[in-house]
């Protein structure tokens, strides 16, 4: 993993350079980051970087001549406009009334850049983002006051023992969906059923896909309308390889929608335990396809429009109920209850050395 001092040192010539002519400093950026092997995921994750760090060390008045000098074709300035501005967003600082940043959006749009079509400010269910609280060179965790963001706390909480109704076989959780559904006199003829396809795991899984582990999505149609009361202490059942393929129930509680979109920014944003992270843009927009996976929203759906739809949506966190038999990096663990409480979707992932 490198240090935050040693991947400063990387990108010393261009830091140099701003405040400055930006004319030299995209002259710089092309021929340190622009070369023949410009597109791989080396070259962009180190754009990434400078991006996150310019952000980071340079006050927004210095930044904001670098987006006078607009992009002209898809190359390494392109790539470190387009995370420029996405990093100086989601360290609140409002670019939609910024005329510049609004040029540079409408040209990366049309060189068909993939972060062009994210706000030039925060939504409302991005309210608790603020990249100012992460390393850019290595965040295992976030760690926030516990009074200012409850939700995250709880979230990241590791319970203490075994929680929840048992279940038989190792240990205690909470009761598996199908056995609750029964239990409750639902018909033994049809429970709940999965019927995720591959895009939906393709979308629900964007914000983890970096982690050491795949991701687990899954969209599952109840065949009643349940309230997230209902279906919280009712717990999941999950499938994944840290566990050698063994069931490992997960016990669930409400949350907010700003709690899930700051928590998938927030691992998507830090670096993976075997990889680096996506930092300020393409964490944002890694964030904003799994919760569109989450709510089923349409292929051609806008950020607003996801948002829309995500608010009306009811969200649940889950947490494991055993002890895991090695260290776990960071783990997620989300569910979406549709708003006639008749589909439900889960985004369950790890990641570890």
């Amino acid at each position: 993993m490198i240090s935050h001092e040693i991947m400063s040192g990387l990108h010393t010539p261009a830091l140099s350079h701003v405040p400055g002519d930006p004319g030299a400093l995209a002259e710089l950026v092309r021929d340190q980051y622009g070369g023949d092997q410009y597109g791989g995921d080396r070259q962009r994750g180190r754009i990434r970087d400078l991006a996150a760090l310019l952000a980071e060390r340079r006050p927004v008045h210095h930044l904001l001549p670098l987006l006078e000098r607009v992009p002209d074709e898809p190359d390494a300035w392109a790539e470190l406009i387009a995370c420029l501005t996405q990093e100086l967003v989601v360290r609140r600082v409002n670019l939609a009334r910024v005329p510049s940043a609004v040029r540079c959006a409408a040209v990366l749009l049309e060189l068909g850049h993939p972060l062009a079509g994210l706000p030039l400010k925060r939504t409302r269910a991005e309210r608790w983002i603020d990249a100012a609280f992460l390393d850019p060179g290595w965040t295992p965790y976030r760690r926030l006051p516990a009074p200012e963001h409850p939700e995250i706390a709880r979230l990241l909480q590791r319970p203490a023992g075994p929680e929840g109704p048992p279940t038989g076989g190792d240990g205690d959780g909470p009761t598996p969906l199908w056995d609750a559904w029964l239990a409750r006199g639902g018909s033994a003829g049809r429970g709940p059923e999965i019927v995720s396809t591959r895009e939906d795991g393709r979308l629900i899984t964007a914000a983890v896909r970096h982690w050491s582990s795949p991701g687990e999505a899954m969209v599952i149609e109840l065949p009643r309308c349940f309230e997230p009361q209902g279906l919280v202490p009712l717990g999941v059942n999950t499938f994944l390889p840290h566990t050698f393929r063994a069931r490992v129930a997960l016990n669930g509680e409400r949350v907010s929608l700003n709690a899930v979109v700051d928590e998938l920014f927030t691992m998507a944003y830090c670096d993976a335990s075997h990889s680096q992270g996506l930092r300020g843009g393409y964490g944002r927009l890694r964030a904003w396809q799994s919760v569109a996976g989450l709510v089923r929203a349409p292929a051609e759906a806008s950020v607003h429009r996801v948002n829309e739809l995500a608010a009306r949506w009811r969200w649940m966190a889950f947490r494991t109920t055993r002890r895991q038999p090695y260290w776990v990096h960071q783990e997620l663990a989300i569910g979406a209850l549709s708003p006639r409480g008749n589909v439900l979707t889960l985004l369950i992932s790890h990641d570890t050395d």
